[in-house]
This record gives structure tokens, C-alpha cells and sequence, in this order.
């Protein structure tokens, strides 16, 4: 059996599960968990020796602990910032003052993060538009990435946090790790995931429920992700 076949055995309309692959397939600045942290610090050092140093201590039973890793670099992170006001993150320091003049705080960190994947810059392809076409044909989608590529491409409701709990499961993007949009949302350090995995079963619940009743497809991910 092709997978032609095998979807046209569908009852109901599928629901997606879409990784970073999907992104990096189609978007020039996407990233993985391990290269995005890496231009960061590149991007704050100059150089890759300070990502090589932190990623080394994170290092457990033969994989890397990315949300370990994130940890560090955000403090590293926050820190040089705060040392140098006006330098090259002038623009990030800008948004978080403005931020905490509205009592509002959001880690500088995530900020920066934010402002890597604001811009959607496509590649040539034409599968982009073949994507289009499938919307009629898709009940909802789950994604794990930050960027805004599949509410370009879908034109679904993005849902971020507790907004997925109050949700028409037809036509809405369920952005389980958050959106650039939200900057204060994005699930990305240890504790973010703590944070989450302690509110994860309201959100797992209203999930169950879309893969009791649609087939999952499920695109960009490797069988090696958690």
C-alpha cells in the first residue's frame, strides 16, 4: 500500500504534528533546538568556543540536554546584555525596557529569540503551494515551532498557552512551545518545560481528544524526538 492509499482510507480530516523540519525545509532562517542556540551564542561571543564550553557540561548518558543548555545561555545571555546597555543588542535592551515600563517582563533571551524567526524568508519551492491547496482538507494543526509559517500558509487560528484550552478544534494552529508573537511563551529553558509539564495535563486532555477522533500525520520530527 502507497500513502496515497493508505490517506484515502481517512474517515475524518487529519490533523498535522509539525517539527522544526517542516520549517527548516522551507525557511531560509530556521534553525534546530542545537543550531539555534548555537547562533545565539555566536551571534552574543563572536565565536562558537562559549556554546562548545556550556553544551559540554550538559552532556548526560550519550545526548545533550538542550533545555539545560538554553538555561545557561539565556543567563549568559541576560548578563552581557545588561552589562552593555547600547551595544550591538541595543534594539533588544529597547524592547525589554519598553516591556518592563508596562510591568511586563520578558527574558531578553527570548526576545532576541523572537526577533530571529519574526521575519518568515521562504525558499524557492513549490511545494509551498501545493500545501495551500491541502488546507480544505485538514481538521487542525499541532506544532512545537516558534515561527509563523503555518498560519502564513494555512490561514488557521494560531493558539498559544491557555487560549488552547478554549479552543473550535477545527481550523486552529495549537502552538504547544509558543510563538515569537508571544515572546513571554516561548517554552524553551528547564524550567520552561517544568512550567509546562506541571500545566501539561489540561492541554494533553483537550490534545487526546483531536487523536481520538482524526488520524495524526505527523511531519518534520525524527524518531529520535521526545
Amino acid at each position: 500500500m502507497n500513502i496515497e492509499e493508505f490517506i484515502m482510507q481517512f474517515k475524518n480530516h487529519p490533523v498535522l504534528f509539525v517539527g522544526t523540519g517542516l520549517s527548516m525545509r522551507y525557511l531560509k532562517n530556521s534553525y534546530s533546538w542545537d543550531q539555534l542556540l548555537k547562533k545565539i551564542c555566536f551571534d552574543l561571543k563572536g565565536n562558537d568556543e562559549f556554546y562548545f564550553d556550556t553544551k559540554a557540561n550538559h552532556y548526560v548518558d550519550g545526548n545533550y540536554q538542550y533545555e539545560s543548555i538554553a538555561s545557561d545561555v539565556e543567563i549568559e545571555f541576560n548578563r552581557q546584555l545588561i552589562s552593555d546597555r547600547n551595544g550591538k543588542f541595543k534594539d533588544v535592551n529597547d524592547i525589554f525596557y519598553e516591556n518592563m515600563e508596562n510591568n511586563v517582563a520578558i527574558s531578553r533571551f527570548k526576545i532576541y529569540v523572537s526577533m530571529i524567526f519574526k521575519k518568515l524568508e521562504y525558499r524557492q519551492s513549490d511545494e509551498v503551494t501545493e500545501l495551500k491547496k491541502a488546507r480544505k482538507n485538514i481538521s487542525s494543526i499541532i506544532t512545537t515551532n516558534y515561527d509563523t509559517m503555518l498560519e502564513d500558509i494555512f490561514d488557521f487560528k494560531p493558539l498559544v498557552g491557555n487560549d488552547i484550552l478554549l479552543s473550535n478544534p477545527y481550523g486552529s494552529l495549537y502552538k504547544i512551545h509558543g510563538c515569537v508573537t508571544q515572546p513571554d511563551k516561548i517554552i524553551i529553558t528547564e524550567q520552561d518545560y517544568k512550567n509546562f509539564n506541571e500545566k501539561y495535563e489540561l492541554i494533553r486532555a483537550q490534545l487526546l481528544s483531536l487523536f481520538i477522533h482524526n488520524p495524526i500525520i505527523f511531519l518534520g520530527y525524527n524518531l529520535g524526538d521526545d
